[in-house]
């Protein structure tokens, strides 16, 4: 009987215990210090909050533009196609879906964050040292090391989108995106004392043993949702246009990196003309205005052509920019104190990771093919052309069908 109780109690005991495998993927930045004997404390924890904002903003969004719509001719009591291109992927066409028409679309991104400001996530490192606390029993301080600690931080995303529009009106529609995805997470933290110094004394070479930890799991979930409508504008001569207006719930997990936490409301204006019967140039201009904190919104825009080499095969290439109107986290948050080259302790990027204000470029360029009838196959690749923030170094690709009925 004894027995029997130690074992209940010890596995009582476990049931308690917060695991490694119950921590939520943004817990892993902080906890992975903990494994190497360092307290983390509030840098890592705000480090980790704007890695967690940063991540769930660069997963690419689908257009929620049909590669074909219509237009219903009452003389002749039939639906008319309307749209003399397939269409862009990622850019937004002015051109409606057609009253009562329904656009089905299911796609799969994977999206491999493996860079942050053009450095490797798998050697995330300051130059210098930080310098940590040493206590006693009852909190007596008794001075302070200086440690290298370096990251290998792996995060990738496999996203399934399924997107449904719905023509309300011959010059409306209305969409709603839902990702599915699932989030794979590895932290690796590595730390060694360098330096001692007792409590107001100088820093004296010891070196330490190396030591390491790993974290590593997936989540799956839901990602932020989002509500799009479009409003077809009467055209002027050859020039298309419309208004956009985007929502975006906050229905993912941003602990788990797939989402941003914060409702946003998006309004939108696109425009395009159609050349030679089979090429369409498409601007696109908007804001992401986000509710909980205006000065944290961006500013979007974008910029593409799509060809029609045939009435089944479409090619399309784009590029878009955002803008952050200023830095994702606050001067001195995610800074800690580091051991400089002279001997002195000051503050500075945790990991060498500067969260201010960025500019983001990307280039896009896809494909469309009719397979049959009203349905189609899309490819398509993103690039990122500048290193700024958290961003994959080759090319982000995307696949699907999609269906109009």
């Amino acid at each position: 009987m004894r027995a029997l109780l130690r074992v209940g109690a010890v596995a009582i005991a476990l049931s308690l215990a917060p695991s490694a495998h119950a921590l939520s993927l943004r817990d892993r930045l902080p906890a992975g210090a903990r494994l190497v004997g360092l307290e983390g404390g509030s840098a890592f924890d705000a480090l980790a909050s704007a890695i967690a904002d940063t991540a769930a903003r660069n997963l690419p969004i689908i257009a929620a533009s049909a590669g074909f719509t219509y237009q219903y001719n009452p003389q002749l009591e039939v639906f008319e196609r309307t749209s003399e291109t397939l269409g862009p992927l990622f850019l937004e066409r002015p051109d409606t879906l057609g009253r009562g028409k329904i656009n089905v679309n299911v796609s799969y991104q994977y999206v491999d964050l493996n860079q942050i400001d053009g450095r490797d996530t798998s050697k995330l490192e300051a130059p210098d040292p930080i310098v940590t606390r040493v206590v006693g029993v009852g909190g007596t301080p008794l001075g302070f090391t200086a440690n290298r600690l370096r990251y290998d931080f792996s995060l990738v995303s496999h996203i399934l989108g399924l997107s449904f529009t719905y023509g309300l009106l011959d010059n409306l529609d209305v969409n709603l995106l839902l990702p599915l995805i699932r989030t794979e997470n590895s932290v690796s933290v590595t730390s060694q004392q360098l330096f001692v110094a007792p409590v107001g004394g100088p820093f004296n070479p010891a070196p330490g043993p190396v030591r390491q930890g790993t974290l590593e799991g997936d989540k799956y979930g839901v990602g932020d949702i989002f509500l799009r409508a479009k409003y077809q504008f009467p055209r002027l001569g050859i020039i298309r246009s419309a208004a956009g207006l985007q929502l975006r719930l906050p229905s993912g997990d941003k602990d788990n990196f797939q989402g941003t936490g914060s409702f946003e409301t998006s309004p939108f204006l696109y425009v395009s003309t159609v050349l030679w019967s089979r090429v369409e140039p498409h601007l696109d201009a908007g804001l992401d205005l986000r509710t909980d904190d205006v000065s944290q919104s961006l500013g979007r825009w974008g910029a593409g052509v799509d060809v029609d080499v045939t009435r089944r095969i479409g090619l399309d290439i784009g590029f878009f920019g955002r803008h952050q109107w200023e830095r994702s986290s606050p001067s001195g948050e995610t800074s800690f104190l580091h051991l400089t080259s002279n001997g002195t302790v000051a503050l500075r990027p945790l990991l060498g990771i500067d969260f201010d204000r960025k500019d983001f470029y990307d280039f896009s360029f896809g494909a469309r093919w009719v397979v049959w009838k009203q349905i189609m196959l899309f490819v398509n690749g993103i690039y990122a052309l500048n290193d700024a923030g958290l961003r994959n170094d080759t090319i982000i690709p995307t696949g699907g069908i999609e269906g109009t009925f």
